[in-house]
């Protein structure tokens, strides 16, 4: 017969056994707390580098590794509402210092305009002096508000087109007028090809407003002859606005880059440009779904815009 094994070799056995079972589950445990310690250090890296924005998971074992799981979540919250204050914050200044910049602009043409007609005037070496001083601080100052409009532009990522119905013939009149300052300064005579009935569009007016401004303001700055324009209606609620001023044959521009940020080509055009006013009107452009291009043909810049 097969011999039946004492009742404490049995109770040896099963403690044997439990004890084994016991260590056994104390490993599992061990194994699966480092398992979440790995995780929860994972977790920390990507919260840290900025890869997560989950909340870190507390359904951890040890009470110390919870808590602390949940100071790096408060820390987590609180950076984001920092990081989201600090957007509103900027936003804010870059729409303040976009009107102001506009606000600006209109009485600096003004100034500029009366200075202008000052310069005419009979006066003594003295006053022409000063006058002339006044009129190139005037100038820089209207430079600089542009550049700071340009910048805030090119920096914010919320610009929505506001669509209304306009005189698009009239709004370049007006800004042709409002340069006039400017043309006599370097003693350009622009030419003007308008249609016989104006040109209407249904677009953003301040948008449109900027991007011919800074077309005319670049062609103005480094144009070394007489500038041409021309504007006309084009199908479906478009127009085509063309302007072309003679160059330098020593200066050199790619017209494929023209409208990069903070192109500004040769050494030539460093003295006064910022290489901002042409890449805004490639962004507005794009934003009222329009086209802008540039060529140069015999010493001319020929900058084409299609408008809606």
């Amino acid at each position: 017969m097969f011999p039946w094994p004492s009742p404490a070799k049995t109770a040896l056995s099963l403690f044997g056994i439990r004890k084994l079972n016991s260590r056994v589950k104390g490993d599992l445990l061990l194994i699966d707390h480092i398992q979440k310690l790995g995780d929860l250090s994972k977790q920390i890296a990507e919260l840290v580098n900025g890869k997560s924005e989950k909340m870190l998971d507390i359904s951890l074992i040890d009470k110390d590794l919870e808590q602390l799981a949940g100071i790096l979540n408060q820390y987590n919250d609180n950076q984001r509402q920092l990081i989201a204050s600090t957007l509103r914050h900027e936003n804010y200044l870059k729409e303040s210092i976009a009107n102001i910049s506009h606000d600006l602009r209109t009485p600096l043409t003004v100034i500029l305009g009366h200075l202008q007609l000052l310069r005419k005037e009979t006066l003594t070496d003295r006053q022409a002096q000063r006058i002339e001083t006044i009129f190139h601080k005037a100038e820089r100052m209207k430079e600089l508000v542009q550049t700071f409009y340009d910048l805030s532009i090119l920096d914010s990522e919320q610009i929505t087109p506001r669509r209304e119905d306009f005189n698009l013939s009239n709004l370049l009149i007006n800004l042709i007028t409002e340069n006039a300052p400017a043309l006599e300064a370097k003693n350009l005579s622009p030419e003007i090809d308008l249609p016989p009935h104006s040109v209407y569009l249904n677009s953003d007016y301040s948008m449109v407003e900027r991007i011919l401004q800074n077309l005319l303001t670049n062609a103005i700055r480094y144009s070394s002859g007489d500038i041409k324009m021309s504007l006309k209606q084009a199908r479906e609620n478009r127009a085509i606005f063309t302007i072309e001023n003679p160059i330098d044959s020593k200066t050199e521009i790619n017209p494929a880059r023209l409208f990069e940020r903070f192109y500004t080509g040769d050494a030539s055009r460093h003295n006064s440009g910022t290489g901002v006013g042409l890449a805004v009107v490639k962004l507005l452009t794009d934003k009222l779904g329009g086209n802008v291009s540039a060529e140069i043909k015999s010493n001319v810049l020929t900058v084409t815009l299609e408008i809606q």
